[in-house]
């Protein structure tokens, strides 16, 4: 029975050697699959871990953004304000100009027609000295000659006196 026995538990030492060689396959493997999960698990946790520094990363800087947009905005408003203002300063001085331009033109016109009614009435002025020296001449003329023809009548008048006295004295002087 040694022989047999001998085999047999050499049989025995066999298949199990067999089932602990598989046995230590089949936990080979696990301990393979079981190191991946591992390994992911950890990969899972780093990767987990390096989104969670890249959110509060990017949660800092959009707040700095916020801040950033909440200035920009005030400074547009500001910027749009001032804007509007300086518009209407510029229609307020573009309509003030436009007024001091019709006044210009108005007040050229008015010098202009000054002007004229000057040259005008300096004509004028110049024409009536003129008509005025030429009656002033007419005058004394017409004075002269009223004068002269005084005197005339006065000497004809003398004379008229005289002649009628030299026929009166002729008359009488007849009568005698």
């Amino acid at each position: 029975m040694s022989e047999p026995a001998s085999d047999r538990l050499e049989a025995i030492s066999a298949e199990l050697a067999d089932i602990l060689e598989s046995r230590i396959q089949e936990l080979m493997d696990v301990m393979r699959v079981t190191e991946a999960t591992t390994r992911q698990v950890v990969s899972t946790e780093l990767e987990i871990a390096r989104s969670r520094a890249i959110q509060e990363t990017l949660s800092a800087e959009m707040s700095a953004l916020r801040a950033e947009v909440v200035e920009l905005r005030a400074r547009a408003d500001a910027a749009q304000a001032q804007q509007a203002s300086l518009l209407e300063e510029r229609r307020t001085l573009r309509d003030s100009v436009a007024l001091r331009e019709r006044e210009v033109r108005t007040l050229t016109t008015e010098v202009e027609d000054a002007r004229r009614s000057q040259l005008n009435l300096d004509s004028e002025a110049d024409s009536l000295r003129k008509e005025n020296a030429e009656l002033g001449g007419r005058v004394r003329t017409l004075e002269d000659n009223v004068t002269r023809l005084r005197v005339l009548k006065n000497e004809l008048v003398s004379s008229l006196t005289g002649l009628s006295q030299q026929m009166a004295e002729l008359r009488l002087g007849g009568k005698e």
